[in-house]
């Protein structure tokens, strides 16, 4: 049975005939009684249900992140943070369980976003997140989100500030030895996000310096670099590290183009 607030005209809460009234975030929103249906259960409406599950408990799981980032956006758009999530990601999540990290969004908005250099984590389980400053206030606030893939965990960090230049956050114990995914956006002081970006191991930011020297064919100058089997040429180092580890504890080295002055 429904019940009428505002007079016949006005909106309704409850069941009349094949509709249903209900209010979402204030507003009197009306739709369709949902009736019971015999589905065949194929193969393929499996692989679409779990793939849909999928999404959504992965939006679950990042639901902190969310809340700061896709904030604006999904009130714009008139849906939950988690649906505009989905919305936006759904060609990431393919039907056999593999998921596209690297293009996954977090965080839209008008905010200007951070340079995010890379990630390494120490031995204590430490996660250490660079950036440069990027576009915006130096008060603004910078966010990681971390997300572990084997135990379908995730983590979002306290804030740091733009001009901090890094973020750090530990780690629980279980995640030690485990891959890591890692985000970061900024948040402004009007509550505006940026977009996410991906942030990549220290190790792959490293190996992408030298792959870009070696395309332009330009000569190795300066020192090498090694780290965990990579090297990189064309790159000098400030402080010079002999065998610098960019997972270790020690505080990573600046990266400055060859000719740079210290």
């Amino acid at each position: 049975m429904a019940k009428l607030e505002q007079g016949i005209l006005g909106p309704f809460t409850g069941k009349v005939g094949t509709v249903v009234g209900y209010r979402w975030k204030g507003l009197p929103v009306v739709r369709g009684y949902r009736r019971a249906v015999r589905y065949p259960n194929t193969e393929r409406q499996q692989e679409e249900r779990s793939w849909f599950v999928q999404m959504v408990r992965f939006a679950s799981v990042a639901r902190g992140a969310l809340l700061l980032g896709l904030r604006e956006a999904a009130a714009r758009e008139q849906m939950t943070e988690g649906n505009l999530f989905v919305k936006r990601n759904k060609d990431c999540f393919a039907l056999d369980g593999r998921v596209d990290y690297e293009r996954l969004v977090f965080a839209c908005g008008s905010a200007g976003s951070a340079s995010f250099e890379g990630y390494a984590v120490d031995d204590d389980g430490v996660l250490d997140v660079r950036f440069g400053r990027g576009i915006g206030r130096a008060q603004d606030r910078v966010y990681a989100y971390v997300y572990c893939p084997d135990l379908g965990q995730g983590l979002l960090s306290a804030p740091a500030e733009r001009r901090d230049g890094r973020l750090r956050m530990a780690l629980p114990d279980e995640w030690a030895g485990r891959g890591l995914v890692v985000y970061g956006f900024c948040v402004d002081a009007c509550g505006q996000a940026s977009r996410s970006a991906y942030v990549p191991p220290m190790e792959e930011t490293v190996a992408g310096v030298a792959m870009q020297e070696n395309e332009k064919g330009t000569s190795p100058v300066g020192l090498s670099l090694v780290s965990d089997g990579v090297t990189a040429v064309g790159v000098s180092v400030d402080p010079p590290l002999a065998g610098a580890s960019w997972s270790s504890g020690r505080q990573s080295p600046r990266l400055r183009a060859c000719g740079e002055s210290a």
